[in-house]
């Protein structure tokens, strides 16, 4: 479990918005994980979860781009990154039809990992862009 603190705040109400949206979505998976229930958050969730990342991160890219934070191009290549990670996980979740268990953890354990030094290690430059703007006015 991600839980929230004040240090994931970026400065902008709609992107820390939802970045808690993606805390709470990403805890359900492991509820639903530590139910044994899986596969079901995978079957009906985990594709809201995808739209709703796809929508972020373009959010938070036009974000940077309009705070010109140095930032942006690696931020784009991060979330095009983690997207392609995401859909092999999809088509690896696709062709076995066995005890995916193992691999639900896996697919938990990189989203908890990128999801915590993403914000940390690049969405906080945006923090500092941000600032950076509002006093230059």
């Amino acid at each position: 479990m991600i839980k929230w603190e004040e240090r994931y705040n970026i400065g902008d109400a709609d992107v820390d918005k939802q970045h808690r949206a993606i805390f709470d979505m990403f805890n359900d998976f492991e509820a639903f994980i530590k139910e044994d229930r899986g596969e079901a958050y995978l079957e009906k969730y985990f594709p809201s979860l995808d739209i709703y990342a796809q929508a972020h991160f373009k959010h938070e890219e036009a974000l940077m781009e309009k705070y010109q934070c140095p930032a942006a191009r690696e931020n784009k290549e991060a979330h095009h990154a983690f997207l392609a990670k995401i859909t092999d996980f999809k088509k690896k979740y696709k062709s076995s039809r066995k005890d995916n268990r193992a691999l639900m953890v896996q697919v938990h354990g990189f989203i908890e990992a990128w999801i915590v030094e993403h914000i940390i290690g690049v969405d906080s430059q945006l923090k500092d862009c941000i600032k950076n703007k509002k006093s230059q006015k």
